[in-house]
């Protein structure tokens, strides 16, 4: 950026402003993402625009980073492990065990004893396929401030490009209610402990 500044007070010509501009807007840009990630690192939906960058805002993301960090866990048998490997190993079992269940559900009965709520025409309203009205405003009701997907998008990323994005939003969320099935890709979940 000094680099474009100085050739654009030496020269000054059209080709070297408007190196400088874009030099200019490519640094914005990049200051806004540094303070994107440092809001969703630091989790505070009071976070004001002058509040970026300073050290107590740095220093409330290592707090949080500390306070969130897992020293001991009880594993299946009831004993306590320390140290991230056993920690891991730990979860992993935990989870494998957890989604590996076959559950047998035989008594059909007890599916009579629970109340209809529901009538036909909120059965077919929520069985129809959605239109793209209704997919646009699930999409634009989602927090813009919070935390990145498994694919690295937060919301904001589908915000601001909606107009490029939508058909294949749209194609997508309609083919699943006429019953194509997702990949794991969609269905990837990323696991997050949180102490008690």
């Amino acid at each position: 950026m000094v680099n474009l500044e100085e050739i654009d007070t030496i020269n000054y010509t059209d080709e070297s402003i408007e190196e400088l501009n874009k030099g200019q807007v490519e640094y914005i840009k990049w200051l806004g993402m540094q303070d994107a990630i440092l809001r969703q690192k630091a989790q505070r939906k009071w976070y004001e625009e002058g509040d970026s960058n300073t050290k107590y805002f740095h220093s409330l993301i290592r707090n949080r980073r500390c306070s969130l960090h897992l020293h001991t866990m009880k594993d299946q048998n009831g004993s306590w492990v320390q140290g991230d490997e056993n920690i891991s190993r730990v979860v992993v079992h935990h989870f494998n065990h957890l989604f590996n269940l076959q559950h047998q559900f035989s008594n059909h009965e007890v599916l009579n004893c629970i109340p209809k709520c529901i009538t036909e025409e909120d059965n077919d309203m929520l069985n129809d396929i959605p239109n793209e009205d209704e997919i646009r405003d699930a999409v634009f009701s989602m927090n813009t401030s919070s935390a990145a997907g498994p694919d690295g998008f937060n919301s904001t990323f589908y915000h601001k490009c909606w107009n490029i994005i939508k058909y294949d939003i749209v194609d997508f969320v309609q083919n699943y209610f006429n019953g194509r099935g997702m990949t794991k890709f969609y269905n990837h979940t990323c696991l997050i402990l949180i102490p008690k």
